[in-house]
């Protein structure tokens, strides 16, 4: 009896042990992904189409892909990755008639930002190494989406970007300083970020209809341009202290 009470609470004790271990990582892999996102407004998953392997036929069934997901990919939560999302979410799926978003049959135009480019290719599997991801900056934050097998095209942009206005002068702050070999402080980014955080609230959950402009592009012909490629810039302030 001893004994079996002592197998008892070793099992006991690795069972704690282990939901306090997998309880710590989902805490850990939560932390980057604001608590009020998941159930936005904005925020409803989308249906994907693609192909079973690198030379397979379509899916049977679509697949449902999170803006966590498109987040963890990407590296963080941001106003350009909800941008990107909201706009995308709703433009993408117009150009099939089930609201399937096939990413085998998807051109994308997007201004060179990391988190517009990599929202586009990972909602629509476009790709600049295949030609169907164009970098126009004219764009700023709106996108241009074709289906490629029937020439159907949308514009979807932001109906007002004046909420936008007080994060972007920040940011420009900021930039103007890196210029000058200026020092960016952990108080410039603290700012920089709840400025973000103001208007990723405000994108998803805001009504699309009042966010949104989505526009059909009649005899829209898509041109490859890659002459706006640049460096990476979410990573320059990668080392800024944090306040302690």
């Amino acid at each position: 009896m001893e004994q079996i009470l002592k197998k008892l609470s070793l099992i006991t004790l690795t069972a704690t042990v282990l939901l306090a271990h997998t309880t710590q990582k989902q805490n850990i892999d939560d932390a980057f992904y604001e608590q009020f996102v998941k159930s936005a407004l904005n925020a409803t998953p989308v249906l994907v189409r693609d192909t079973d392997s690198p030379l397979g036929r379509y899916n049977l069934y679509p697949k449902e892909l999170y803006l966590k997901t498109l987040a963890r990919a990407h590296g963080h939560l941001c106003d350009g990755l909800i941008l990107a999302y909201v706009e995308l979410s709703h433009a993408l799926p117009k150009l099939f008639n089930d609201g399937v978003i096939d990413r085998t049959d998807i051109r994308v135009v997007a201004k060179n930002s990391p988190c517009l480019v990599d929202t586009s290719a990972l909602m629509s599997g476009a790709r600049i190494n295949h030609k169907t991801l164009s970098l126009d900056n004219s764009l700023g934050g709106s996108f241009i989406v074709q289906r490629i097998s029937t020439g159907k095209t949308y514009k979807v942009s932001l109906r007002d970007t004046s909420f936008l206005k007080a994060l972007k002068n920040k940011e420009e702050f900021i930039k103007a300083k890196q210029k000058k070999h200026q020092q960016v402080t952990p108080q410039d980014i603290d700012e920089a970020e709840a400025l973000e955080l103001n208007a990723i609230r405000y994108m998803i959950n805001t009504n699309p209809k009042q966010l949104l402009t989505i526009t059909e592009l009649k005899n829209y012909t898509y041109h490859f341009n890659i002459s706006d490629i640049s460096s990476r810039s979410d990573v320059i302030n990668k080392n800024v202290a944090r306040k302690k």
